[in-house]
């Protein structure tokens, strides 16, 4: 019987206060056909009694004592020589560390890569630093892969400059390749090296999720480190050398004099790739030690930095502008492409349509001068919308508002309904139902309708459209990230007010995904520009009662995939905003908010592990009656695992806006918090209060100060009888209301 086809590798060393956390996070992997192989490098500590008491209950484990120590470099050789020992054919190859923790999502994330794409030999994540006491770091997400690129040579100076080793040492790879790559040789930095080697075997890619959180103790490399953990029994002379130095010697040997890699890669080809690595490295060798010179230099002269940031920005903005004649020059060649002419005549027009409104009247050029200002897109910009409604009556936008929707019920094409690239909560609380209204007063029918919005939300729309494309589906999250907020930038918030090129891309997609050549498009502009008027109190409520039409959500059924949960729990999600921002307060108060529930009703967490927005999770832990379910989320599934949680939970608790809209949609009591009355707005509190009325389902907004209020209830809930102070009326009316 052929063993499983990933075997995993780690070398141990004096870790035990991490290594618990470690083998279960790698032990709850969704993808369970691999073996961990662990190597302990004579460790003074109890780690071998760890591994010894998991390897009991779960046969995956292997536990191997080294008789003498052997050191960094050939314990993690040891590891790959005996993995590969105990499973001769496994395919794939990962090393893991004894202190980091893994996303259950780790493995099968890799392993489908692997699997849907040969030309790629190694796969990794995003990650997220965490302390030692295991709480996130402000360090941001490192990105870097070579997916597409066929030359070894482009591979090979773009690993130089751009990789960073740590991050990708602990990916996923395949046997074969990381064998001819020489595993870890005896070098200093030898994991650069490794990669390095392996770009001359295939691709690299990164999954665009954070699924491994790398556990770190501060900047503890040195060279002086390496050569005592690597060497334990005596340094070799060697050692000494240049780490860049002893790099290129040893490509240069292997490649050049011994041909390992013949004849895919001749001696000459060898020689010059040493060579060029002798001249990379040492040139970024060079600039690791300037960055490091410069920063001792300003803890110690502290006055020299604001000369340094003021020449540098100089310097940046001289680069910029010099930019325009590499532009020019490249101009024809832009040309030369039929897409990116069509969207050059895209984008010209919608600008000179933008000009020729805003040139109405002298109150728009004031604000288009008010516009052109530095910092002014992020706060002042919904300010100017507001002044731009005083210009125009709601009246004249409701008429064109409805010509344009006669329009397109009157034309015999499909219709694309979208694409809906804003808010979850503007979808849920306006979106949705604007489409419900305009599908029934224009009788647009079911049949011609394509729904376009993102992360499985499909099952929002299922009454009122046949057809339904997930962004997600049509492009890669990374992808959708970089153009969504490429789109924010030029509009200065995600408010969907007017058609964007990106918009026009998703639409292009979709037709050629469906084969349309012709088609209407129902864009969430129209629903934005009439409301606005609503939301920044220029006009009455019965603007937007005359133009929605709020029901309940089509029912979801639970599904195998959640068969596994609580048959009564507690759905929640708390993320941090800016009416609910992240302060130790409310993380604490949060933390016990969780804990506090958990401990009357099994509590699952919401948070979907993908970073598809600008919101931080708060994620509490796992504890006693917490489930997560992060694993069963993908990008174009994460909403529709949410909804039938929602769907099936008691209560919804979390941060006010987003998901707290949804559970009234589904018959479902939420409670949502916030901490600064003074990021909300006014009109959507008033709106969540009148949709809590009109579906019967209590959706109740508290400031984080009233949570006493809640602990109280906690307590009348847990007493035997009802409060004997309470007269009848009162009782039976806390009891329907619960």
């Amino acid at each position: 019987m052929s063993g499983p086809p990933v075997v995993i590798g780690a070398p141990l060393y004096n870790h035990a206060n991490d290594l618990p956390e470690t083998l279960e996070s790698l032990l709850t992997q969704s993808y369970r056909e691999f073996r961990l192989v662990c190597v302990d490098d004579q460790s003074s500590d109890a780690t071998g009694a760890i591994v010894q008491r998991y390897a009991a209950r779960d046969s995956r484990i292997v536990y191997v004592r080294n008789p003498h120590r052997l050191g960094m470099i050939d314990n993690w050789r040891r590891a790959f020589d005996l993995s590969l020992e105990h499973n001769p054919e496994a395919q794939y190859f990962a090393w893991a560390s004894d202190h980091d923790v893994w996303h259950p999502r780790w493995l099968r994330a890799l392993v489908d890569v692997l699997d849907q794409h040969p030309e790629v030999v190694l796969a990794y994540p995003r990650n997220r630093r965490i302390g030692s006491e295991g709480k996130l770091t402000d360090k941001r997400c490192w990105e870097f892969e070579t997916s597409g690129i066929d030359d070894v040579r482009v591979r090979f100076r773009r690993a130089m400059r751009d990789m960073s080793a740590g991050n990708m040492i602990y990916g996923l790879g395949r046997v074969d390749a990381i064998r001819r790559a020489g595993v870890f040789r005896h070098v200093l930095v030898p994991d650069r090296l490794l990669l390095m080697e392996l770009s001359l075997e295939g691709q690299f890619a990164q999954v665009p999720e954070v699924l491994w959180f790398r556990r770190w103790y501060g900047p503890i490399f040195s060279l002086q480190r390496q050569r005592h953990a690597f060497f334990p029994n005596g340094r070799p002379l060697y050692a000494y050398v240049p780490w860049w130095v002893s790099h290129a010697t040893a490509l240069t040997w292997c490649l050049g004099v011994r041909a390992e890699r013949a004849p895919r890669i001749t001696r000459w080809v060898g020689l010059r790739l040493g060579f060029r690595y002798l001249r990379l490295a040492g040139w970024l060798h060079f600039r690791q030690e300037l960055k490091a010179f410069r920063i001792g230099l300003f803890e110690r002269a502290t006055f020299l930095k604001p000369i340094y940031v003021r020449v540098r920005n100089v310097y940046r903005e001289v680069k910029r502008r010099s930019r325009f004649d590499a532009i020019s020059g490249q101009w024809n060649k832009s040309l030369g492409s039929a897409t990116r002419r069509r969207r050059l005549v895209k984008r010209v027009t919608r600008q000179a349509k933008k000009r020729a409104n805003q040139a109405i009247g002298s109150g728009r050029y004031l604000l288009r001068a008010v516009r052109a200002l530095p910092l002014m897109q992020s706060r002042v910009i919904p300010w100017l919308v507001r002044q731009e409604i005083d210009e125009v009556p709601a009246g004249r936008e409701v008429g064109l508002m409805k010509r344009a929707l006669r329009q397109v019920a009157r034309s015999r094409r499909p219709i694309i309904v979208g694409p809906w690239l804003s808010e979850v909560g503007f979808e849920v609380l306006y979106w949705i139902p604007f489409l419900t209204w305009a599908v029934r007063e224009f009788d647009f029918g079911r049949d011609r309708l394509i729904v376009v919005s993102r992360g499985g939300a499909g099952l929002w729309y299922r009454d009122l459209a046949e057809h339904y494309e997930d962004v997600f589906s049509l492009m890669s999250v990374k992808e959708y990230r970089r153009c969504n907020e490429e789109r924010w930038s030029d509009g200065g918030n995600q408010k969907q007010m007017s058609p964007s090129v990106f918009d026009d891309d998703i639409v292009d997609l979709v037709k050629e995904r469906r084969g349309l050549t012709d088609v209407a498009v129902l864009h969430p502009s129209a629903m934005y520009r009439l409301f606005r008027y609503y939301w920044y109190e220029k006009g009455a409520i019965s603007l937007l009662q005359k133009h929605t039409s709020y029901r309940q959500m089509p029912a979801v059924e639970r599904g195998a995939s959640l068969a596994g949960l609580p048959s009564e729990y507690a759905a929640v999600r708390f993320y941090f905003r800016p009416s609910f921002p992240d302060t130790s307060d409310n993380r604490a108060l949060v933390g016990q908010f969780v804990r506090t529930l958990a401990q009357r009703m099994p509590v699952v967490l919401l948070n979907p592990g993908l970073s598809l927005d600008d919101h931080e999770d708060f994620d509490p832990g796992i504890g006693m009656g917490v489930h997560k379910i992060d694993h069963l989320m993908t990008p174009t599934t994460n909403l529709q695992v949410q909804s039938a949680v929602i769907a099936h939970a008691r209560v919804f608790v979390g941060t006010y806006g987003g998901l707290s809209y949804l559970g009234p949609f589904y018959g479902v009591p939420s409670i949502g918090l916030f901490s600064e009355e003074s990021e909300l707005v006014l009109a959507h509190l008033d709106v969540s209060r009148r949709l809590s009325r009109r579906l019967d389902a209590p959706l109740v907004t508290l400031d984080v100060r009233e949570v006493a209020m809640i602990e109280m209830l906690f307590d009348m809930l847990d007493r035997d009888s009802p409060v004997p102070t309470a007269p009848p009326e009162s009782a039976v009316a806390a009891s329907s209301s619960s």
